[in-house]
């Protein structure tokens, strides 16, 4: 298998009648799925006449089944996808637009507004046109030539032109997390290093044709990959959960168990809303076979509740950032932990190479001694698109191999198991994504009436924390600055201060932000 796409078409072949993607409005047997696809792939290969691979092409929209088969047309047509969720504020859809310069924008209808405020000028096509209004090309997989039209002729010409362009490096979606310097960074994944990973993954984990995987996050966050490809490996049927089911957990359960949902691979937030919620008083998902989770450490106590609802599924503690490709490490969970004790990140799956390195790049096989995580071998990101400096940087040659360096801290422990222990840097995992502190910072710093600020992340409380100089109050700057980020990335809280403490070489010293003292605010209407 070079491509997904053989992967795709293979368990087309196998599992054509049976059901490959549900929402809450409509759903596709696998047959109907690649038919559609297809189609949407040729509409968008239409507008490229050099027929050319390798381009971005971006998507604006709700996680839906119609948006899985525009994200699948995409790459149909050569490109690769790139989604963009319509929660983010304008301002930072416009610095993802910028980044990635997309060769078309994919745009549900009712987000036409947003998609005029990012200020892009580039090709637009309705989301709705493309996937809905696509069969006067080709109406089914199977077709007559002697019966198409001289167009239709010259339009599967291309299609079979860009087929053969595609390989292994061909890159096959690209994924947006925060930078330091304020600008988002867009990790570049090949078809190879999905084919690598997802066949690893679901042979580890026994997926199966009768599965049914339930997609909580959101299809511009890694997690997703699983889901989605996973069922592309397996004919499992995806089923799609809406952002808004998290918010009424009783439709949440209803929609889970009435659809014999197997697997979730989830956030540890959503399936902390579950158990927070006393959700399983209310009904129980008895089919459930696998409960995996990364993005955040598990809180022990919501764990212990899953285990004692859902016995006979399997647990996974899974690690790894979204630039080796969703996980490096897994660690299936046979025993319960008491709420002191930590989780350890497991081994890693076949193929990698995960170790320690110490500050002078030295390898660190000894027990309880803190270093950086590196992973080299299968699956490793082709880098960062569109910005060389930060590829090279975190990209490196090491004896030979190429290794991605994480950032994550970790120990080997007694029990000669891994285990996380913080950042070398300012990034955090918070709600699940991986954010850049500073990127929060330079996002405050310029709005005006903010003179500095800095941020903390308080891991077990699992909130930021914004400490700022300036002449603008809380209310209005919280107010501010959900126009320019993504709610994820917005403090929890905010604290005026009078004036920084500042350490022996003159900066701000950040072990002390919760020492400093907090200014008496006037009324907004007084500082505007």
């Amino acid at each position: 298998m070079n491509t997904i796409l053989d992967v795709l078409e293979e368990t087309c072949k196998k599992f054509e009648d049976k059901i490959a993607v549900k929402d809450p409005e409509r759903s596709l047997k696998w047959g109907e799925f690649l038919i559609k696809s297809k189609n949407a792939g040729r509409r968008l290969a239409a507008f490229d006449l050099e027929r050319k691979t390798g381009y971005p092409i971006a998507l604006l929209g709700d996680k839906s089944v119609s948006l899985l088969v525009a994200m699948t047309g995409v790459i149909y047509a050569g490109g690769f996808y790139i989604v963009i969720n319509p929660e983010q504020p304008s301002n930072r859809i416009s610095k993802i637009l910028e980044v990635s310069k997309p060769e078309i924008l994919v745009c549900e209808r009712k987000y036409k507004k947003k998609l005029d405020e990012s200020g892009y000028n580039g090709k637009v096509l309705e989301l709705e046109t493309l996937t809905e209004l696509n069969n006067d090309y080709y109406l089914s997989s199977t077709y007559d030539d002697s019966k198409l039209s001289a167009c239709q002729l010259a339009n599967q010409d291309t299609m079979s032109i860009i087929r053969k362009k595609l390989d292994r490096e061909s890159p096959l979606y690209g994924i947006f997390t925060s930078g330091s310097t304020g600008t988002p960074k867009c990790v570049l994944v090949s078809h190879g290093a999905v084919i690598d990973f997802i066949g690893h993954f679901s042979k580890i984990f026994a997926f199966e044709e009768n599965d049914v995987i339930a997609s909580q996050a959101p299809f511009d966050f890694d997690v997703s990959i699983k889901d989605i490809f996973t069922a592309f490996f397996t004919g499992a049927s995806l089923l799609l959960i809406p952002r808004e089911y998290f918010s009424t957990p009783k439709t949440l359960m209803d929609y889970i168990c009435d659809n014999g949902v197997t697997s979730l691979t989830w956030a540890v937030s959503a399936l902390c809303i579950i158990s927070g919620f006393n959700c399983f008083s209310y009904r129980i998902p008895d089919r459930l076979r696998r409960i995996m989770f990364s993005g955040e450490v598990m809180p022990m106590k919501q764990l212990n509740i899953w285990m004692d609802n859902i016995s006979n599924a399997r647990f996974v503690n899974l690690y790894g950032p979204s630039e080796i490709t969703c996980n490096c490490t897994y660690y299936e969970i046979k025993r319960r932990f008491d709420n002191d004790e930590k989780l350890p990140l497991g081994q890693a799956f076949p193929g990698r190479k995960v170790f320690l390195l110490d500050k002078d790049g030295r390898e660190i096989k000894g027990k309880n001694e803190i270093g950086e995580i590196a992973v080299s071998g299968e699956s490793l990101a082709k880098g960062y698109y569109n910005n060389p400096n930060e590829t090279e940087k975190h990209f490196v040659n090491l004896n030979g191999q190429r290794t991605y360096l994480t950032g994550d801290l970790a120990l080997i422990g007694e029990d000669k198991e891994l285990y996380f222990a913080g950042r070398k840097d300012f990034q955090i995992k918070h709600m699940g994504h991986r954010i850049e502190l500073e990127e929060i910072e330079r996002s405050i710093d310029k709005i005006e009436g903010v003179e500095r600020c800095l941020c903390t992340f308080d891991q077990k409380k699992n909130r930021i924390y914004a400490y700022y100089k300036g002449i603008i109050d809380k209310k209005m700057l919280h107010q501010k600055l959900k126009a320019d980020l993504p709610l994820y990335m917005v403090p929890n809280r905010f604290f005026h201060i009078k004036e920084f403490i500042l350490n022996k070489n003159g900066k701000a010293d950040r072990k002390r932000l919760s020492e400093l003292e907090e200014v008496k605010e006037e009324p907004v209407s007084n500082l505007v």
